[in-house]
């Protein structure tokens, strides 16, 4: 280790014993607290002969030991030459080259750096600020203006020279400048470039982002050539917003290159938990590359998980150098973060442009997962109800797919692995929705449905649902009539999604929260365009003249002034719609009410559920009887089915159908006789 130490080039021996030899000079008394002797051996790439004695003291007695002839005379002019190419990369006046010098010298030679901040603290009174500027003779405003320019390129990230350490520059660039001769800004930059991937969408597979304005501002920024062309994109994880910046970097015709915690291509970086500090590391990159970049027209730099350049902000590097990089970048940048709430207000203003990228509606993605799909064989139900999983996301099927396929799975065995590796997902980024979802115990059959009124209404119904109308429908009736069902029905046949609300949902203890809750449902729903449906709404609007306590009057208001506002397709089922506030009953343009089963429709559920063709003489009187039976009677029937598979229900239906229909009849008066 000491010999490959003492004989590396890289390490600059002969530059770095003669900066020490002028640090020195402003030192005064030298002793071997200032410069030990492991030091000297290390700034000189070998050890000292005994031939060759030294004594501290004075500089003119030790300066002998750090005079040593140049053993890589190679590397030392192509440090210089490089030195040279970046004092006029930045228009810098001659003398600043020996402040180049110094701040390259500095990184790639440790020992030198130790000496540099012993001769600052023995000199305290000066400082090595003023040591530089004695030794480079510019004037203190050259020197200030060759101090930012030196910031602004990436260099270094403090005005204070002291403050440099072996990671101001990322290794492959420092390693560049000590070994290649640099002629142009493309042999500096290549190796931070990293090509992000080809875009694998398009703009049009994007409908919840307003993409026209995006690319409309882009063409327009890089045609013109503005500085600050600064894009927020935020969203929850998962959501495409990388996929849309490479979309948006090839619809504009540009070359996006993607900035990461290394800012380094696989061929030349490290890994990324080297770093000490990689949100320092990749303000750094983003510095040098907006610099290098600046005459490539066609180039965009893509900045993503960008919370940790914000949360550092004012520990590793000041709010204003950050904020000015946004407002002033000299390419277009398009950053990206999962957690907006990160940014203080103060960021985000500075961003000329800030997009969300919600989720994409369910119908979208089936659509972007065309291509994941393909060759698995999966049932077009299966495509439907997976993309329609709450939180789900394009990411996340593409994952299940590949799995999928892996493992060799089709058709059934594919559909079981994709759900599987969705839901383990979901639960373990805490996103499952473990809520049990409505399911009736029979297909819904609209055959069966029977209302008081015209079947016209539905056909309007059905026109809001497609066209995205806020239609208000009160769905009223005896219960199991498939108020319920029918919602379900219609918003699947639309394709639209339905949330359901019960009490539970929206009822709490704590005073004021249970309109809280209102509002955030109601807002969720018009955000994500979506379908409610009020079941049992009795419960939740029921009449304010039977109220007494304020915070009920408050939750009824709370109700009625969001169903006034909102803007998507709304249901509403109760079983006593005498029991609704008139007011609310004034809000619905549709009142439909569901009616019990026809005799013909009777006999047809009892046929299908106990699946039998014939009726015998006794049964087809019987159910013709039966005039308050619904569909939800018939749920029972399977149920009960389902606990005994091998009893023979036929023996026990007609019971079961007569014990329920009883006990919907009318309610008599004491001393008369019940009507049949």
């Amino acid at each position: 280790m000491l010999k490959r130490q003492l004989n590396n080039p890289h390490l600059l021996h002969y530059m770095a014993c003669k900066w020490t030899k002028r640090l020195l000079h402003y030192a005064g008394h030298i002793d071997a607290d200032l410069i030990d002797g492991e030091t000297i051996t290390y700034l000189r790439g070998q050890k000292v002969p005994a031939t060759e004695p030294y004594s501290y003291g004075r500089l003119k007695d030790f300066a002998p030991v750090l005079t040593i002839k140049d053993r890589y005379p190679q590397t030392t002019k192509v440090f210089l030459s490089n030195c040279q190419f970046i004092r006029q990369l930045l228009n810098l006046p001659k003398a600043a080259e020996k402040l180049i010098q110094f701040v390259l010298l500095s990184q790639s030679n440790q020992w030198f750096q130790n000496v540099a901040t012993m001769v600052h603290m023995r000199t305290s009174e000066i400082g090595l600020n003023s040591i530089l500027l004695d030794i480079t003779g510019l004037s203190s405003a050259a020197f200030n203006d060759a101090t930012d320019k030196l910031i602004q390129f990436g260099l270094i990230n403090d005005k204070e020279y002291v403050a440099i350490d072996s990671f101001e520059i990322p290794k492959p660039i420092l390693n560049k400048l000590v070994t290649e001769t640099i002629k142009n800004r493309e042999d500096l930059i290549e190796p931070m470039l990293m090509p992000s991937a080809s875009a694998q969408f398009q703009l049009d597979d994007f409908p919840q982002v307003n993409t026209a304005l995006l690319s409309d501002y882009l063409d327009a920024a890089t045609f013109n050539q503005q500085r600050g062309t600064s894009i927020l994109l935020y969203g929850e994880s998962g959501t495409g917003k990388t996929e849309l910046a490479r979309a948006l970097a090839e619809y504009c015709d540009l070359v996006l290159y993607e900035v990461r915690s290394t800012g380094l291509s696989k061929r030349h970086g490290e890994d990324e938990f080297h770093s000490r500090y990689p949100g320092k590391e990749r303000l750094r990159y983003l510095s040098l590359l907006t610099s290098l970049l600046t005459n490539q027209s066609n180039a965009m730099l893509l900045i993503d998980e960008c919370e940790s350049l914000f949360e550092l902000a004012d520990m590793h590097y000041s709010k204003e150098h950050l904020q000015r990089f946004i407002e002033d970048n000299a390419i277009p940048c398009i950053w990206i973060t999962n957690h907006v709430q990160c940014l203080e207000p103060s960021f985000i203003r500075r961003f000329k442009l800030v997009s969300e990228v919600p989720p994409p509606r369910p119908e979208d993605i089936q659509h972007v997962c065309k291509r994941y799909f393909k060759g698995l064989g999966l049932s077009a139900s299966f495509k439907r109800n997976v993309t329609r999983i709450n939180n789900v996301s394009p990411a996340i099927i593409a994952n299940a797919t590949h799995v999928a396929r892996t493992v060799g799975a089709k058709r059934t065995g594919a559909q079981s692995t994709m759900h599987e590796v969705v839901e383990s997902t979901l639960q373990a980024a805490g996103l499952w929705d473990s809520k049990a979802q409505y399911q009736g115990e029979l297909d819904f059959d609209v055959s069966l449905l029977n209302l008081k009124q015209p079947s016209s209404y539905l056909d309007e119904v059905g026109y809001a649902l497609k066209h995205n109308k806020p239609a208000r429908v009160l769905l009223s009736g005896p219960p199991g009539t498939g108020k319920t069902a029918f919602a379900h029905y219609l918003t699947d046949i639309n394709q639209r999604d339905l949330i359901r609300v019960k009490c539970s949902d929206v009822l709490s203890k704590w005073v004021g929260e249970s309109e809280q809750n209102v509002a955030e449902l109601f807002h969720r729903a018009h955000t994500e365009e979506k379908v409610i449906l009020l079941d049992e709404v009795d419960s939740l609007l029921v009449s304010r003249e039977a109220l007494t306590a304020h915070h009920e009057l408050q939750l009824v208001n709370e109700f009625l002034t969001q169903i006034e506002c909102f803007t998507q397709p709304l249901f509403a089922a109760t079983n006593f719609d005498s029991r609704l506030d008139k007011a609310v009953l004034r809000r619905f343009d549709f009142k439909l009410e569901c009616t019990y089963l026809k005799p013909e429709q009777v006999i047809q559920l009892y046929k299908q559920v106990l699946g039998i063709n014939r009726l015998t003489a006794d049964e087809q009187h019987t159910l013709t009887r039966l005039h308050h039976l619904t569909p939800g009677d018939f749920a029972i029937l399977a149920r009960r089915k389902q606990f005994r598979p091998k009893q023979n229900h036929r023996l026990s239906a007609i019971t079961l159908l007569v014990e329920e229909n009883q006990r919907k009849q009318p309610q008599t008066t004491m001393g008369f006789i019940r009507p049949h």
